[in-house]
């Protein structure tokens, strides 16, 4: 096998975006102007506490941006992707499709 024309290379992967729930809650943000923690869960399927610890290191990197809103008695909780979020997710996408041309 002669690979040696393309990077492979693991370390190019952004190593945020190597986790499947952390891939999945970006990629369903990329399509949503604000998605709602409710909503978002449903899409992702994931459970309270491992969608809030997701959301908390992605926030963390600057890639979401969390907008919290007094909805009656309830806090809704509103998440977007950042612009740097957004970039991260389009560079990931170029080098998964590098790889699999």
């Amino acid at each position: 096998m002669n690979s040696g024309y393309k990077n492979f290379d693991y370390k190019s992967i952004d190593k945020l975006l190597g986790n499947r729930l952390r891939l999945a809650i970006m990629s369903a943000l990329y399509h949503s102007d604000e998605v709602d923690f409710s909503s978002l869960k449903l899409a992702v399927k994931a459970s309270d506490g491992n969608l809030s610890i997701q959301i908390k290191q992605l926030r963390e990197a600057g890639y979401l941006l969390v907008n919290k809103v007094q909805a009656g008695t309830r806090e809704q909780t509103y998440m977007a992707l950042s612009d740097k979020g957004r970039m991260a997710l389009l560079a990931y996408k170029r080098v998964m499709s590098s790889w699999l041309e």
